[in-house]
């Protein structure tokens, strides 16, 4: 495996979610607007972060040891 898909291996095993997961913030980011609760589907994972397209209707990109989140279980 080369450094970059190295990278992007690392990024998702320390996201522990897959894109198209509904998240669940556990506390309030005063930087980006976000609240605790706030809800949002993966909608990337990058070695940068999670890119997260949010209910409130934008997308931003987190960093999951940063800003805890929890996976919403599924219905």
């Amino acid at each position: 495996m080369d450094t970059i898909g190295a990278r992007y291996l690392a990024a998702r095993l320390r996201a522990g979610v897959r894109v198209g997961t509904t998240i669940v913030l556990e506390r309030d980011d005063t930087h980006s607007g976000l609240c605790a609760g706030d809800r949002g589907v993966v909608h990337e994972i990058t070695p940068d972060g999670v890119v997260v397209e949010w209910e409130r209707g934008f997308s931003l990109c987190i960093d999951p040891q940063a800003m805890p989140y929890s996976k919403l279980a599924a219905a």
